[in-house]
This record gives C-alpha cells, structure tokens and sequence, in this order.
C-alpha cells in the first residue's frame, strides 16, 4: 500500500477492472427509515428498495464510453490517479 501512489495506472487498471465488470450490480436490498420524494416519487417508510450501480458505473456523462474498457478515466491529464463521485462498485 506505501507505494500505491507512485503506481497511478496500476491504481487506475484495478478501478477500471470493478468499473468495467459491474460485479455487484444491484446493491443489497435496504429499508425507507423515512417518507421521502425522490424526482417526483413518493417512497413511504419501510419500503424495500434496490439500488442498481450499473446505472452510475455506466454513466456516460463520467465514462464517455462506458461500454470501452479504458483505465484513462481515472488518470488526470498528467497521468496521476483521479478519483470519481461515481465509482461505487460496492455501493
């Protein structure tokens, strides 16, 4: 782990790989706590929601092809590792 920031693509490669293989892509199921609206949707308390994350790890606002394999989204242009909002693989 000492050496993981001088190894940025390694860094990237891995992050792509769980982007890419979309291993997990609906979350564990989890409980409203609370009424909410949500996008004009009401979801009362103690409803059983899935979360899909293919739907963010594809995005293609983030992953301009999210359908190509490409470690280059997580490098700056320097080459150094960047992280994304939208890289949850695990939620």
């Amino acid at each position: 782990m000492k050496y993981r920031n001088q190894m940025p693509y390694t860094d990237a490669m891995v992050h792509e790989v769980q982007r890419f293989i979309d291993l997990v892509p609906n979350n564990i199921p989890h409980a409203m706590i609370c009424n909410i609206k949500f996008r004009n949707y009401f979801i009362p308390k103690g409803t059983t929601i899935l979360i899909s994350l293919s739907s963010v790890l594809h995005d293609n606002k983030e992953f301009p092809n999210p359908e190509m394999f490409d470690p280059g989204y997580f490098l700056d242009r320097n080459g150094n590792f960047k992280k994304s909002d939208y890289f949850i693989p695990f939620s």
